[in-house]
């Protein structure tokens, strides 16, 4: 097969839907797709195609390119204004400060775990209702892209930035404080709303700042340092603040972590493209674009974000079965929290506080698969992107490398962890088990995210990635609800087997998707736009 697929011919694919939906005004309504999915933090790979030909015509070419686009677009390919023409060291001060605040959203669900044990005390309930307050925060977490798309695509995304995490922290607040625990669960989902839209957006703010074959690598540090760093840091440091104080300081590290990010939040720049060029125009005197009406502008947001993602999930071979992946390693990550210190507190006598730090080791291994997604986009994806013409991108299924070495990984570090796990062997023989599993679980996550954003490009790559979201924290949200119990009743070692064999099951998909992805995903779209 062809190592290139025209992004031209992706993008001529219909929306059926959205024409349905609002009839004579579909044309808008598909320039309106590409720019709130762009918002949603779910667009990658413009190609800014005029702006490649205008780097290599003459200048007639350039101004002809100009007078047909209209005036709000960039003077010229190196328009300082345009982020992606910004200094290395601002684009990743900026990708670093979202990604420490996205790291501050993803502590709030695993710091809390540590304080099970006082919040039964406290609010007189069991386990099980306990660990509601982690499963009503992910199911917060998971109506993200429903929030941030409007806001952004209508504001910006700095607004979203410097809004959502205050709003997020006030609930914090609210949920260490409450006298009830229907108080308690209110204000987690409340917390987890209000901080969602930035998990989001920030993937588009990755778009904003890098070319397509740089959006790759930048996909892979931000998930390394910043979105799965978070969850992985908060059983280490809640753990220990539990025991030391109470279960309410899990709730007042939090309400540091995001006062220290926002400080510097506070001077980032706005880097979605319509919105600096609108501001652009205003300072230069000329007409802003119309604006659509709102009310076919949430319909659109509706499509790309609900309506067409649960029809993906129902009808497309491809999504359905990357999404059932991306959910079940979330999942494991989720039946962790209460795992991982069951084991280590059953069968070492771990400390609450101790156990936690068990949880290092799945950051290690977090960090580690930053450096193999480094290598194979150096050795499988550079080489191919760097011979693309203009308007081509290397074919999705390149993509895919990354998910060999974390479907790999998964059943090793479930299988290791689970038959370690005994007096007779040292407790750093299971910890290290955990590494593999870091490793697994941003790797695979990579791989299913950058593969489906390359598979449909902009017009269904916003709802492809909309639905592995939806599905992985509704999947992921049950998970620590029978973990205990699945640990109690099946015994440490038969509890991991069950989940390893599942991912021995599922190891195979990346590999499938290789050979029969293309046809399938053809199949997919045939479904959609009919």
């Amino acid at each position: 097969m062809d190592d290139t697929i025209g992004a031209q011919q992706l993008s001529a694919s219909p929306i059926a839907d959205a024409t349905i939906l609002v009839g004579d005004q579909s044309t808008d309504l598909e320039k309106l797709e590409s720019q709130t999915e762009s918002a949603a933090g779910l667009h990658f790979g413009d190609h800014d195609e005029v702006s490649e030909k205008e780097r290599a015509g003459p200048a007639r070419q350039r101004d002809d390119d100009r007078r047909r686009r209209g005036p709000l677009d960039w003077d010229s390919p190196d328009d300082p204004d345009d982020p992606h023409n910004w200094p290395l060291s601002k684009r990743m001060g900026l990708l670093n400060s979202v990604g420490l605040l996205c790291l501050s959203v993803t502590f709030g669900t695993s710091a809390i775990v540590g304080g099970i044990p006082q919040i039964m005390q406290q609010y007189h309930v069991s386990e099980t209702a306990a660990y509601l307050t982690v499963t009503i925060y992910l199911l917060g977490l998971s109506l993200g892209p429903t929030l941030g798309a409007p806001i952004s695509e209508l504001f910006g995304r700095r607004i979203v930035y410097l809004t959502t995490l205050p709003l997020a922290m006030c609930f914090a607040v609210g949920a260490a404080l409450s006298p009830t625990f229907a108080g308690h669960l209110i204000c987690r989902f409340l917390c987890s709303l209000m901080g969602s839209p930035v998990l989001a957006v920030s993937a588009g703010t990755i778009a904003d700042l890098f070319r397509p074959a740089e959006q790759g690598l930048a996909l892979a540090y931000f998930c390394a340092t910043g979105a799965f760093m978070g969850p992985t840091l908060g059983p280490v440091v809640g753990g220990w603040v539990a025991t030391k104080k109470d279960w309410k300081w899990t709730q007042w590290v939090y309400l540091m972590l995001g006062g220290a990010v926002m400080i510097p939040l506070l001077f980032i720049k706005e880097s979605y493209k319509p919105v600096i060029l609108a501001r652009r125009a205003k300072k230069r005197g000329l007409a802003p674009p119309a604006k659509l009406p709102a009310r076919v502008a949430l319909k659109m947001v509706a499509v790309i974000t609900l309506t067409r993602p649960v029809k993906m999930l129902l009808t497309d071979p491809v999504v359905s079965s990357l999404s059932i992946y991306s959910a079940f390693v979330f999942a494991v990550l989720l039946a962790f929290f209460e795992g991982l210190p069951y084991i280590f507190m059953t069968v070492y006598d771990f400390s609450i506080g101790d156990s936690g730090l068990v949880f290092v080791a799945i950051g290690v291994g977090v960090l580690l698969s930053l450096a193999i997604a480094f290598v194979i986009d150096r050795i499988w994806y550079q080489p191919v992107a760097r011979t693309m013409p203009v308007g081509e991108i290397p074919r999705a299924e390149l993509r895919l490398y990354c998910g060999f070495v974390g479907s790999v990984l998964l059943p090793v570090s479930l299988f290791w962890i689970g038959w370690s796990s005994r007096r007779s062997i040292h407790w750093i023989v299971p910890t290290i088990g955990a590494v593999p599993f870091g490793c697994s679980l941003t790797l695979l996550f990579f791989a299913v995210a950058t593969y489906l954003v390359d598979c449909y490009t902009h017009l269904y790559g916003a709802s492809a990635l909309a639905a592995n979201n939806m599905l992985r924290y509704l999947v992921a949200s049950v998970f620590p609800l029978f973990t205990r119990q699945m640990y109690e009743n099946l015994g440490i070692g038969w509890a991991n087997s069950l989940l390893g064999f599942i991912a021995v099951g599922l190891m195979p998909l990346p590999f499938l998707m290789m050979k029969f992805g293309p046809g399938l995903r053809e199949r997919g779209l045939k479904n959609l736009s009919s």
